[in-house]
């Protein structure tokens, strides 16, 4: 009896002990399997806090944090899209700390990352922006040849990538430089009785080109001076002033349609697209509003669960949004796009720059891991603790961590908290923000006030003026999804922002 209830505890301990054992093999593989996206997060976090404070940027340690903090995502998750992510980040990361260090070893780190980009994943949204950082490390090393390669390869692999038009530019830019190095070590050997000139153009070849040139020009001003040998002498200085007046005539011919084209497109052609009422008055002195269709393209933001995208509710408001402020209230307005059109998130914020905007308002749909999460709410530029506003930041910056020129971004931000502009922003996002509640609320009873708050939008950063950012609501939000997919609720939504941005213009009066 004794023996046998014995070897029964034993075969109980064993199960037991079993059991424990296969449990904690089932939450090891559980643990490794189910928060790819949670770790990304939490370095996404540590990230936009490195962001936040330029005290932390002087210190090699922090970024050494950050960068450790998504490498650790690469190591756990090798092939999860959230590696192909971090990759590209730490990449960025090691790109911005050069930017203070100027160590070049960080640069090269850059360079490695941004390969392993293209290498070690398969081909998705970042690889020819990848490519092309590569490309420009490339080119600032004075390495054209391999800089060259790599922009072909990203204009003839990805045709269809938002960097391809970008690449062929530099790449004829490099190609032509190539054609007048060749050119210039070509050049001197017809030369029969000048030997100097040779020899200097193996020393150095940008003399060699102005020298080539210089001596040319003289020829043919020589050529045309002597139809009388005894009047050289007098004719040259003659010759030399009336030919220099000539090019100024056709330079000063040539000139309007230069600008022309610069007012058609702007600089680089981001100007966006320009609307203003009938009226001349109002078309040459209404304020000028550019309206932000978060999104577009490649990037559809959030999805609900009925398969709305961001992008289509974000342009039908801002389309909205225009028509109003144009027709009711008479101001000018900018498109940042006018169709699914995918524009990168810094040039957004220089359309308005280029169009000495008087207000930036960005529009969004907003989107939460928690399904009950609803409301609306706007944000202005500042730096936040506060975790929600930290992660709607994180998923409005894209895909992936976007880093501004590093060594510039806090220097911005930190001149926008001294000056008027951050009390602007601060105020009209009160405006629009509670003129918004106020009027969609009496068509959505259910709706939530979120209130105004403050966070690192890339997309606000490089705004010279008073800029927003309204989230109208989570997709992710049953009710709020179905009530973002009615063509009348976007309107009024809409028409609460347009009134929003009216009441701040007529309250501040004129701008100096």
């Amino acid at each position: 009896m004794f023996m046998h209830q014995h070897h029964s505890k034993l075969r109980n301990a064993a199960f037991i002990a079993g059991l424990v054992f296969l449990c904690l093999q089932v939450s090891s593989v559980w643990a490794r399997t189910s928060s790819s996206g949670d770790l990304y997060y939490l370095a996404q976090k540590s990230y936009y806090q490195l962001m936040g404070s330029p005290d932390k940027q002087k210190f090699r340690h922090h970024w050494n944090k950050v960068i450790h903090k998504f490498s650790k995502v690469v190591e756990r998750y090798p092939q999860s899209p959230q590696a192909y992510k971090a990759v590209f980040t730490m990449a960025r990361l090691y790109q911005g700390l050069n930017g203070i260090s100027k160590n070049v070893k960080d640069l090269d780190q850059a360079l490695r990352y941004y390969k392993k980009v293209s290498h070690d994943f398969s081909p998705g949204t970042l690889t020819d922006d990848a490519m092309f950082e590569s490309a420009k490390i490339y080119r600032d090393k004075k390495d054209f040849s391999s800089a060259a390669s790599i922009l072909k390869m990203i204009f003839e692999k990805y045709p269809n990538g938002d960097q391809a038009k970008k690449a062929r530019l530099q790449y004829q830019k490099l190609a032509s430089l190539s054609l007048v190095h060749k050119t210039k070590k070509v050049s001197p050997p017809p030369a029969n009785k000048k030997p100097n000139v040779v020899r200097k153009s193996k020393r150095t070849e940008p003399v060699q080109v102005a020298l080539s040139v210089k001596p040319e020009r003289k020829k043919e001003k020589k050529k045309i001076s002597s139809r009388s040998p005894g009047l050289i002498t007098k004719l040259k200085k003659k010759d030399i002033k009336k030919e220099p007046r000539k090019k100024i005539v056709v330079a000063t011919k040539a000139k309007p349609p230069v600008k022309k084209a610069l007012f058609k497109k702007g600089k680089k052609g981001k100007r966006g697209y320009l609307y203003a009422p009938s009226s001349n008055k109002a078309r040459n002195s209404a304020p000028l509003i550019v309206v932000d269709a978060g999104h577009g393209g490649k990037d559809h933001g959030a999805k609900s669960k009925r398969g709305i995208h961001e992008k289509d509710i974000n342009l039908t408001i801002a389309r909205h949004v225009k028509t109003i402020l144009v027709n009711r209230f008479k101001y000018r307005v900018v498109m940042t796009r006018k169709d699914d059109t995918f524009i990168p998130l810094k040039e957004r914020s220089e359309i308005a720059n280029n169009r000495n905007a008087e207000l930036f308002v960005s529009i969004h749909a907003n989107a939460a891991k928690r399904k009950s999460a609803h409301g609306i709410e706007t944000y202005f530029l500042g730096t936040t603790n506060n975790d929600r506003a930290l992660a709607t930041a994180a998923r409005e910056n894209g895909e992936l961590v976007h880093s501004v020129k590093d060594d510039q971004v806090q220097q911005i931000l930190a001149s926008l908290i001294t000056t008027t502009k951050i009390n602007d922003s601060s105020r009209l996002a009160g405006t629009v923000q509670d003129n918004l509640f106020r009027s969609s609320r009496k068509k959505f009873r259910e709706l939530k006030d979120l209130g105004v708050k403050e966070g690192p939008f890339y997309v606000l950063h490089g705004a010279d003026m008073p800029s927003i950012l309204v989230e109208v609501g989570f997709l992710t939000n049953r009710k709020e999804a179905r009530m973002l997919a009615k063509p009348d609720y976007l309107y009024r939504l809409a028409s609460s922002i347009a009134e929003g941005i009216h009441k701040y213009l007529q309250d501040k009066g004129p701008s100096i």
